[in-house]
């Protein structure tokens, strides 16, 4: 952390021992004799000349850091004094003509000054050799001789440096090596008009300086002013450097701030509109008058109401009629088809209205429990709107979104056709296993894998070793020569090639049986107990045939091939694990953003008619929230289908509609069905609070921002940041301000308050607009009417206004003391204005 110093002047090196341009030289020579120090009289040396004003032009553009109010800005507040800061502390006082006393000590006058016109005052400065020239009426210009008290040093220095005196030797320290946090200031003293465009300029504060950058004949002493002009009105000054800017109309921060009055939700008509349902269903006539509340996205604070129509047997009928309609659809699949009617016709006749969430759920009717999420969606009208304004915004919005839902789907349609020919070619396998392998024992499966068999893994003979490959298992079968499990010993003992047949000649000759081709292989297997006598599949056989499965094999393929998690969730024991992948795009904008923008009225009810200048505490609606995310989500994963877009249809593209870093809610499909609807957002089912300001403040200060402050012992804490607010502009006067986690019942049993902050801008001065209090506290309420800036509308130090009563010891700043105390003086706060929040809630 860092405390902010203020400092009269800065002068480095030979400047600081200067008199004006002439610097006195001497030298000083120490002896020491026996211990004893002597220190004879300083020799005086010649004096030398140093560079003035009159011999420079100006300043290189770099040494500006910052313009107040910055360049180009159109709305001002006007209770500001216009300044510039500049990178080189001691720049103002570099080339200083002189000291000029003052109530604390002499200080150094500066050699330039800043000057600030309005537009129908003077015209911008115009090409000039060497510099741009401007011509001033002297009228409007601050006078010279009191040009020491608007320019200063500010200087950030740690907290724990608390004395004057090394912070003095820090700042210049600072100053020689261009810190950036040491910085020189020029201020001018003239009050800004509301409503009006001006110019501010750094020109040459002395006569010299003037006729340098006029490229005219220098006639004037280096310590005389730039003006006033002998026998001129105006005068004609060079421009080191300039800006324009504008100031808005009349009214300050804390003005506008101050304007502002909590209104009560309901006393604005915030939060509830009535609608009319007397007519449910177009194509019928009405049953009577019917009306019912219809909440938004944000409503008063307290618990949400149970729906209820003025018409309760209306209620119940509508409740009864959509669910029989909603049903529909299941309920004729589930019926048998007459005779003579074709089965497609019931298609036609189940077209019924929707069933929200039955994608994600799986759901063909509403439950019968009442407090589902499911059943409250689909059944309260309130809620069934609410789901309609989401399917509304995906069928305006369908193009637009499909293609961005297509440019994230990146690389999934192609991995979706490798997929696709892994499993035709695991199907395309299995079949030509059947054909060609199960016939084959298991000596057969041994000559038919003899290829590969140092990379088919099967079990030892022997209990107590570990599993080995096919390969090794034939090379330590005694007896067995690996020629025999070969392809060409296969060939050559086929049971009708030419060696059998021989064999079958000889031994029909000799008189015996025929032997079985492959029978020394078999009965070697037999030997290692590698093959059973009963069941085929047993030991060997059936090994061989469970390590070789087409889908294992593609598996293992297209895993290199498709590196993605999607190979976590499948394996070869699934139904379908080459199945496609299913995704859906995720979109983060705030659902809020587009439902204030196109439809206000059914996101907060009653917007419109909100008063000016007014606050609004108000609640976000959980259950409104989660009834449009449900439609959303429907909607779109419907026009995904249509699309042909590689999903299926339970995913949750939408799953924000607050502005913030997080998710509203989590996948819709995981929601349980017996959850209350609401309950599954973010908030837990609770509504966070939030607070609606329109206001002239917001249009003048569009940065402004709102915490939201624990309070100590019922009073706001003497230092805080607090939780900053997350700000949602409806218009140029209305903000919405949400709070994240913060309900209402921590905002009564806590004690918090809700503080507006004047918009951070950097370092300005100036002082309050409005009437001058009789009595001043401190400093900070010195209003323009109490600082006497006729007849230039500059400040004038010799009219001194009254002292405060409260000042702060040990070193409380005094008028016109020095430049210091000025910048103390006018240095404004940043104005900050708090609601307790238990009053906004009415406790």
């Amino acid at each position: 952390m860092s405390t902010r110093w203020f400092f009269s002047s800065a002068r480095v090196g030979a400047a600081a021992s200067a008199d004006g341009q002439a610097l006195h030289t001497g030298v000083r020579f120490f002896r020491d004799i026996d211990g004893r120090r002597e220190q004879p009289d300083e020799l005086k040396g010649p004096t030398l000349s140093l560079v003035g004003p009159g011999d420079v032009l100006g300043f290189d553009r770099s040494m500006v850091l910052r313009e107040e109010p910055p360049s180009g800005t159109p709305d001002a507040a006007e209770n500001v004094l216009a300044s510039v800061e500049l990178a080189h502390a001691d720049l103002p006082w570099l080339l200083s003509p002189g000291k000029v006393p003052t109530a604390g000590e002499p200080t150094p006058q500066p050699w330039i000054a800043l000057i600030v016109l309005a537009e129908d005052e003077a015209a911008p400065p115009r090409p000039g050799h060497p510099l741009p020239i401007i011509t001033a009426p002297v009228a409007a210009l601050p006078p010279l001789a009191e040009r020491w008290a608007w320019a200063h040093v500010e200087a950030r220095l740690p907290d724990d440096v608390t004395d004057g005196d090394s912070a003095r030797r820090l700042v210049e320290q600072g100053a020689r090596n261009h810190s950036a946090g040491v910085v020189g200031r020029l201020l001018c003293p003239r009050r800004l008009a509301p409503d009006c465009g001006w110019i501010a300029a750094v020109v040459p504060a002395t006569a010299a300086g003037r006729d340098a950058g006029l490229n005219a004949a220098a006639g004037a002493a280096a310590t005389a002013d730039a003006w006033p002009v002998a026998d001129r009105d105006t005068v004609d000054l060079p421009v080191y450097h300039w800006w324009t800017f504008r100031t808005g109309k009349a009214g300050t921060f804390e003005e506008l701030a101050r304007r502002l009055r909590f209104r009560p939700a309901a006393e604005s008509g915030l939060g509830t509109r009535t609608i009319d349902v007397s007519r449910p269903w177009p194509a019928e006539e009405p049953a009577g008058p019917a009306t019912a509340a219809m909440d938004g996205a944000l409503r008063a604070p307290g618990p949400t109401p149970l729906e209820t129509w003025s018409d309760p047997a209306a209620q119940d009928r509508f409740r009864a009629m959509i669910r029989e309609r909603v049903d529909a659809p299941a309920r004729l699949r589930g019926e048998p088809v007459p005779d003579g009617e074709p089965a497609d016709d019931r298609d036609v006749v189940a077209v019924a209205p929707p069933l929200y969430g039955s994608q994600h759920t799986g759901e063909q009717t509403v439950p019968t429990e009442p407090d589902t999420w499911l059943s409250t969606l689909n059944v309260e009208v309130r809620r069934r709107v609410a789901a309609a304004l989401g399917c509304r915004y995906v069928q305006l919005e369908q193009e637009f979104l499909m293609a961005r839902a297509w440019e994230q789907v990146g690389e999934i349609r192609q991995a979706n056709r490798l997929l696709a020919a892994g499993e035709l070619a695991a199907v395309a396998a299995e079949r030509a296993q059947r054909k060609h392998l199960d016939p084959l024992d298991a000596a057969g499966l041994v000559t038919v894998m003899a290829p590969v068999s140092g990379r088919v893994p099967v079990s030892a003979t022997q209990p107590d070793t570990e599993p080995t490959t096919l390969a090794t298992l034939l090379a330590t079968a005694p007896d067995l020569p690996a020629a025999v499990a070969g392809a060409s010993f296969a060939r050559l003992t086929r049971a009708n090639g030419a060696l059998a047949r021989r064999a079958q000649r000889i031994t029909a000759e000799a008189g015996g049986e025929t032997p079985q081709a492959g029978s020394f292989l078999q009965g070697k297997l037999k030997g290692m107990t590698m093959v059973g006598d009963g069941d085929p599949e047993a030991v060997l056989h059936g090994e061989l045939r469970a390590g070789m499965p087409p889908v294992r094999l593609q598996l293992l393929r297209l895993a290199d091939r498709i590196p993605a998690g999607v190979w976590a969730q499948r394996t070869e024991d699934d139904d379908r694990p080459l199945r496609p992948i299913m995704a859906h795009p995720k979109f983060t904008v705030p659902i809020a953003e587009e439902l204030l923008a196109r439809w206000p009225e059914w996101a907060l009810p009653g917007i419109g008619a909100m008063p000016h200048d007014s606050v609004t505490l108000l609640e976000t609606n959980p259950q409104f929230i989660a009834a449009l995310l449900v439609g959303l989500n429907h909607e779109f994963n419907r026009e995904l289908l249509w699309r042909e877009f590689p999903t299926d249809q339970r995913g949750t593209p939408f799953a924000r509609f607050w502005p913030g870093d997080n998710a509203d809610v989590e996948e819709i499909a995981l929601w349980p069905l017996d959850a209350p609807l609401g309950s599954r957002l973010r908030t837990g089912g609770a509504g966070d609070l939030a607070v609606l300001v329109r206001g002239d403040l917001l249009r003048r200060f569009p940065g402004t921002a709102l915490h939201a402050v624990r309070g100590v012992n019922g009073e706001l804490p003497p230092a805080f940041d607090g939780v900053p607010a997350t700000s949602l502009a409806l218009d140029e006067t209305t903000v919405l301000y949400l709070f994240a986690d913060l309900d209402e019942e921590r905002a009564r049993t806590e004690d918090w308050f809700f503080v507006f902050r004047e918009p951070m801008r950097g370092t300005q001065f100036g002082f309050d607009t409005g009437s001058q209090p009789a009595q001043m506290d401190t400093w900070a309420d010195l209003t323009w009417q109490g600082v006497g800036v006729e007849p230039t509308r500059c400040v004038q130090l010799v009219a001194v206004p009254g002292t405060p009563t409260k000042l702060t010891p040990p070193d409380p700043p005094v008028w016109a003391r020095d430049a210091a105390d000025m910048a103390r003086i006018a240095f404004q706060q940043p104005f900050q204005l708090a609601f307790r929040a238990t009053t906004l809630l009415g406790g």
